[in-house]
């Protein structure tokens, strides 16, 4: 299935990539081709989401990024690639094993959650 890219989706490539270093992702390509409108949406959170006004470090939001993409399972590179980049803005080797180490305990506790509804007793209709 292929979709022609209007003009307005390669101009909004075109922004994303320059913004991005270069670099654009496979959503961000089938979006500008289907949906430029809804991929500027998205954008624009991206934008507002990693702004400096957000009262976060740089570094900070990049091990945020890193635990949630951890959390949520995204491609393993990815993750790499955000926890590299908050080394790069600032943060330490130590900061990003303990995101990892706060991620794998939110994971862990969403797991352990289901312990009651496997091991409690069946409660009968009323």
């Amino acid at each position: 299935m292929t979709t022609e890219m209007t003009e307005e989706g390669r101009e909004l490539l075109a922004i994303m990539r320059e913004q991005r270093g270069g670099r654009t992702m496979a959503m961000h390509e089938i979006l500008a081709a289907r949906d430029p409108a809804f991929l500027l949406g998205y954008h624009h959170i991206f934008n507002a989401a990693q702004s400096d006004a957000q009262g976060l470090p740089a570094w900070v939001r990049e091990l945020l990024v890193m635990a949630l993409d951890l959390a949520v399972g995204v491609n393993p590179n990815v993750v790499r690639a955000h926890a590299r980049k908050a080394v790069s803005l600032g943060a330490t080797e130590a900061q990003v094993l303990g995101a990892i180490e706060l991620a794998a305990l939110v994971m862990a506790g969403r797991a352990l959650s289901f312990l009651p509804s496997i091991f409690e007793p069946e409660q009968s209709p009323a």
